[in-house]
């Protein structure tokens, strides 16, 4: 006599496979973690028994693919696999009688067999207890939602279950060897027992292959040091598909947790950091992205837990304190790990720095050992050369700039009148100038226009008092640029002119802009704010050394100076790197077209009155 499942059989395969697993793949998982679960318990009371799963491929009758997984493990009676595997929250881990919520058992859902109905249209459960002296049973369920149990007439059936899948028209390549070896080995891999799955041999009979280890990969015992690396590397090599800089061994005993970290031969962008995780030995998932911290993405982790709650797919870890916990804590062995050994110089140290040194970045914005270590021996960009930040301080003051344009702006000035700039202007550069300014022994500040002022030639007196009539003008013709004007002598000469931006008057800029437009919502508390001073937001310094600037502060006042003039303001804003907006890219086009006409007019008018000679 049939009975029905206790749940809409149609319906929760499609929960499965739809909403709760990635993917149709997990059945294999959930067989061999039942396996596992019921050999834990049978050598809970009897230690000498034997602990193997086997995993065997075939047809049935008609041809169709088929899969049984054999275990000798517990057992069940008929009541147990009548209530068990078909009732849905329901599982042997959480049975009183069987060890309710037991931490040994890796299952804690009690989702199942069901789960199997993913890939197959029959399952046929074939079991004998060991705890009492009791019949063995089969079990058949149906996709149609029907089940029904019997007792097995087979009177040598072992001690174990096994359970036999006959594969859906729709899903017979679950079911082929090939993809059954596959899914074992990616799944059970580290598992402690004897997996094995039998595979066919040409012109032979077929033979079991067994794919488990007898010990974790980062636990086994090597004659040497180096012999251990070498193992590890190739480990790596099976596992990620790359040869790792270095390993990084990860062990937190009181939370149950152990493993292995591989640093990444080629550099990674921030968060792509995916790690291979286990649960009692069971894969829990192959890119599993919150076990460790973020600015840990140069690495590739295998971590094994047996403490950590999994999500109810049983793919992700539960992002709950536990897990924060672990994850600071393996965070602070990675940590240890980068400063011992960035600390001395070494070719390993030399790779980790030139490839990891974002994740560097990142890192020593989260732990004060990490940001000196990085100030000590991480180059940065200067005007000087490739300088670490202790080498930059140069009087014991570090002078940056925010972006990488501020930085080109002055870069060529400053390198020539020897002022030393660091470009803080990639990813976490300007936040680490903000901290390492905070530490004690420690001083670092913005760039500043007037920094560089002070390290260029000032002219004469006389020579300021030839000028001062053009600076005049020119400051005049600028003013609706927000732009000051000032003569200085500076290398190189080819460089007529410099721009130079002061953040603080930008700042004060867009202050009173956001007052003027909004009165009645910033004035009153804007107001507070406000400053009188007439301070410009940018400073065209013009060279005095340069030929081109020369000739135009000799110019006479006019349409040529003011042309010459704009021309050289709108190269000197591409030189520090910005862009032109249409209206400026209009103006330099009006600007060189009336220096061209004021170059070509003395040819024209000679044309227009031939010499004496040419007249007849």
């Amino acid at each position: 006599m049939s009975d029905r499942f206790q749940v809409d059989l149609a319906g929760m395969v499609d929960l499965l496979s739809r909403h709760l697993y990635s993917g149709p793949q997990v059945f294999l998982r959930e067989l061999v973690q039942n396996a596992v679960d019921a050999v834990t318990a049978r050598r809970e009371f009897d230690p000498t028994a034997e602990a193997t799963i086997r995993l065997r491929t075939g047809t049935d009758a008609s041809g169709r693919p088929t899969l049984e997984v054999m275990d000798t493990g517990t057992g069940l009676t008929a009541g147990e696999a009548a209530e068990l595997l078909a009732t849905i929250g329901r599982s042997s881990k959480r049975d009183p009688t069987l060890g309710l919520g037991r931490t040994e058992f890796i299952g804690q859902f009690g989702i199942g067999l069901l789960s199997a109905f993913m890939v197959a249209d029959r399952i046929e459960v074939r079991s004998r207890t060991a705890r009492r002296d009791a019949p063995a049973i089969r079990w058949i369920g149906c996709a149609d939602g029907t089940f029904e149990v019997s007792e097995d007439t087979d009177p040598d059936a072992p001690v174990g279950t096994s359970v036999r899948l006959t594969a859906r028209r729709d899903a017979e390549h679950w079911l082929a060897n090939d993809t059954v070896l596959s899914l074992a080995e990616e799944y059970g891999s580290l598992l402690p027992f004897d997996v094995a799955v039998q595979v066919p041999v040409a012109g032979s009979s077929p033979m079991w292959r067994r794919i488990t280890q007898p010990e974790l990969p980062w636990r086994v015992t090597h004659p040497t040091r180096t012999a251990r690396e070498r193992a590890l590397a190739e480990y790596c090599e099976r596992t990620f598909g790359f040869t790792p800089l270095a390993h990084i061994d990860l062990d937190l005993p009181v939370a149950g947790v152990s493993g292995v970290a591989f640093v990444l031969p080629q550099a990674v962008s921030p968060g792509s950091g995916q790690h291979r995780v286990y649960t009692k030995r069971m894969l829990l998932g192959p890119r599993v992205d919150n076990v460790l911290p973020e600015w840990a993405f140069f690495t590739r982790a295998v971590l094994d837990t047996s403490t950590l709650s999994p999500t109810a797919s049983r793919e992700q870890i539960h992002d709950d304190d536990a897990l924060l916990g672990v994850r600071e804590a393996l965070g602070e062995q990675i940590k240890r790990w980068a400063v011992d050994t960035l600390s001395e110089p070494s070719a390993l140290a030399r790779s980790v720095l030139e490839i990891h040194h974002l994740a560097l970045r990142a890192l020593a914005l989260t732990d004060t050992d990490v940001l000196d270590l990085v100030a000590r021996v991480l180059p940065f960009e200067t005007t000087d050369r490739p300088l670490t930040l202790a080498e930059a301080a140069r009087d014991g003051e570090i002078v940056y700039t925010t972006t990488t344009e501020a930085y080109r702006r002055v870069a060529t000035v400053a390198r020539a009148q020897g002022l030393v700039v660091v470009n803080a202007g990639y990813v976490y550069d300007a936040d680490i100038m903000q901290r390492l300014a905070q530490r004690r022994g420690w001083r670092a500040r913005e760039l500043q226009s007037s920094d560089l002022v002070q390290v260029l030639g000032v002219p004469g007196v006389a020579r300021e008092m030839e000028l001062a009539a053009a600076v005049a003008d020119a400051r005049d013709l600028l003013a609706a640029d927000d732009c000051d004007v000032i003569v200085r002598t500076f290398s190189p000469d080819t460089v007529p002119a410099i721009l130079l931006r002061d953040s603080e008057s930008e700042h004060r800029r867009e202050r009173d802009r956001e007052r003027a437009a909004s009165p009645d919502l910033w004035g009153g508390l804007l107001d507070s704010f406000a400053d009188d001073s007439p301070a410009r937001t940018r400073t065209l310094v013009l060279n005095d050394d340069a030929p081109v600037a020369r000739r135009l502060l000799a110019a006479p006042h006019g349409e040529v100076f003011t042309a010459g003039l704009r021309s050289v303001y709108l190269a000197a804003v591409m030189l520090a790197g910005e862009g032109l907006r249409s209206a400026e890219s209009a103006a330099l086009s009006d600007a060189l077209g009336v220096l061209l006409d004021a170059s070509l007019r003395p040819a024209s008018l000679e044309s227009d009155h031939p010499r004496q000679e040419d007249t007849p």
